[in-house]
């Protein structure tokens, strides 16, 4: 069980649109994450988006947020919509959905 403090993180969806699945983007959202000490997930959508769900430290948060927009070298993303959500407190770990 991670009994950090979370009180001062922030949790955040993000949907990425553009060239972004069979790009690897998952995997690599899943790395930036891990290397950012963010919790949460990264999943493909029916719809060729990217979902990536991500909570931490507020300067962690918008690094990744910045990342998100670039990708990986494979990847063309065209826009990333971000909105805020409540902080999962029990939640330890990024893991990618399958």
């Amino acid at each position: 069980m991670n009994y950090e403090d979370k009180s001062n993180f922030i949790r955040v969806r993000a949907l990425v649109a553009g060239r972004v699945q069979h790009v690897g983007y998952r995997y690599w959202a899943w790395e930036q994450a891990e290397r950012l000490g963010l919790t949460g997930n990264v999943e493909n959508l029916f719809d060729g988006r990217v979902e990536v769900v991500f909570q931490g430290k507020p300067e962690n948060v918008n690094e990744m947020k910045e990342r998100l927009r670039k990708g990986p070298p494979m990847a063309i993303v065209r826009q990333v919509i971000f909105y805020r959500e409540r902080v999962d407190e029990e939640e330890t770990c990024f893991e990618p959905v399958y």
